[in-house]
């Protein structure tokens, strides 16, 4: 691997789980990437006399071990010629050297240079990560740009404008990794691009969405598995306590989060599985752990009602999000629910929606905004300060956001 570009596992936050190709299915990706067959063509057209340039494929050649520089020129390395036959491995160290084969290259247009190296060293692991860590959801091309707001280096000495140097470098990079095949790109519809725009205050945001590949999902996984990161694999997690199962999913899409708790209970009986469901429930240290746990103990099925009814019983946070959970199931009805359990689960509901950066999503679904406001006022809840102040400071609505207001000076000091 380019040591520049190593990546550094220390300090990585829970990884999502990824679901990877199978063997065939990875194979023909690997076959397919045009990257593989600009590289074989390059080798198969030595000729003893070609001077290595200071271009990308000559010197990704050279980095992946298929050529080595011979009086001045470049030949073919014998040792590692089977690799050209080996598609998927010649695939793996493609992409695990690119950041080496671009160091100090520089990639030109009509009207700005750029340093593609400085680009690759600085930035091409946390691209990767960021793409790795997204769970399978494409990321807006847009929110890519900002990266390099977290990137001091690539700033230093750069004015930053419309059509900025990094902003080019990313692109060029993108562009090598869409030939190699670790990415693909889509278009955002109508509804995600008011998202984009919302998140980046771009009035006419960049569509293209940007996801990792399966083939460069299996590559990267492989890469932090040997550096000794935690990178799960779909299914490895059932064996795990429901707080680990939790932390890795937190940012997974929801079929790979529901394909992890199908496994995760089907690894052990009904009653083990909602009982630790019920105690992580319990014992959660905010509303989107609760969310995740009552996930988990709907998959229990009758065992995970009948610890419900329990924690419903003991009352508290945990107990009115229960309560609300079992009339969503059918198992009581709307009508046993008190009012202090109809705030409080409605309280936690939206507090977990906010953690998970889908509140106003929630919001709209709901027929009287208004009323969850005083539903929120109303409850003896944590997160209800916080609750009203984003609504009150950034809902659309006007007479809802000011009536948030009214509801938050209202609150008792303290």
């Amino acid at each position: 691997m380019c040591q520049e570009c190593e990546l550094d596992v220390d300090d990585l936050p829970a990884l999502p789980p990824v679901r990877l190709p199978s063997p065939a299915e990875a194979q023909a990706a690997a076959e397919r990437s045009a990257a593989l067959a600009d590289l074989r063509r390059y080798v198969a057209d030595l000729d003893g006399t070609t001077e290595p340039r200071l271009t990308l494929i000559p010197r990704w050649a050279e980095a992946c071990g298929l050529v080595r520089i011979l009086k001045g020129a470049h030949v073919p390395l014998k040792k590692n010629a089977k690799l050209l036959s080996q598609p998927l491995e010649l695939w793996a160290r493609a992409f695990e050297t690119l950041g080496e084969a671009g160091y100090g290259l520089a990639v030109e247009d009509d009207e700005m240079p750029v340093e593609f190296g400085m680009l690759c060293t600085d930035f091409l692991g946390g691209l990767q990560m960021t793409l790795y860590s997204a769970g399978g959801t494409p990321m807006p091309l847009e929110l890519l740009y900002g990266l390099a707001d977290q990137m001091p280096s690539l700033l230093v000495g750069l004015e930053i404008r419309e059509d900025s140097r990094w902003r080019y470098a990313l692109r060029a990079t993108l562009e090598v990794l869409d030939r190699l095949g670790a990415i693909e790109r889509t278009e955002a519809d109508a509804e995600e691009l008011v998202k984009i725009s919302e998140l980046t205050g771009r009035p006419e945001p960049d569509p293209t969405l940007v996801s990792l590949t399966p083939l460069a999902l299996w590559a990267l996984n492989r890469m932090l598995r040997a550096e000794g990161a935690d990178a799960p694999i779909v299914g490895e997690l059932a064996g795990a306590p429901l707080e680990t199962v939790c932390a890795h999913i937190a940012d997974a899409s929801p079929e790979i989060a529901e394909a992890e708790v199908a496994a995760w209970v089907a690894h052990r009986s009904p009653a083990d599985a909602a009982a630790e469901a019920a105690d992580f429930l319990r014992e959660a240290e905010g509303p989107a752990q609760r969310l995740f746990a009552l996930l988990a103990l709907g998959e229990t099925g009758d065992a995970g009602f009948a610890v419900g009814r329990t924690v419903r019983e003991e009352g508290g946070i945990a107990g009115a999000v229960t309560a609300a959970w079992l009339v969503e199931r059918g198992e009581t009805t709307a009508e046993t629910l008190t009012a202090d359990e109809m705030c409080l689960g409605m309280t936690d509901h939206l507090a977990a929606m906010d953690e998970l950066g889908v509140l106003f999503d929630e919001l709209d679904a709901l027929d009287d905004p208004r009323s969850v406001v005083e539903a929120i006022a109303a409850a003896d809840h944590p997160a209800r300060p916080r609750l009203l102040d984003v609504i009150a400071q950034e809902h659309p609505n006007r007479k809802v956001a000011k009536l948030a207001r009214k509801a938050r000076f209202t609150l008792p000091l303290g």
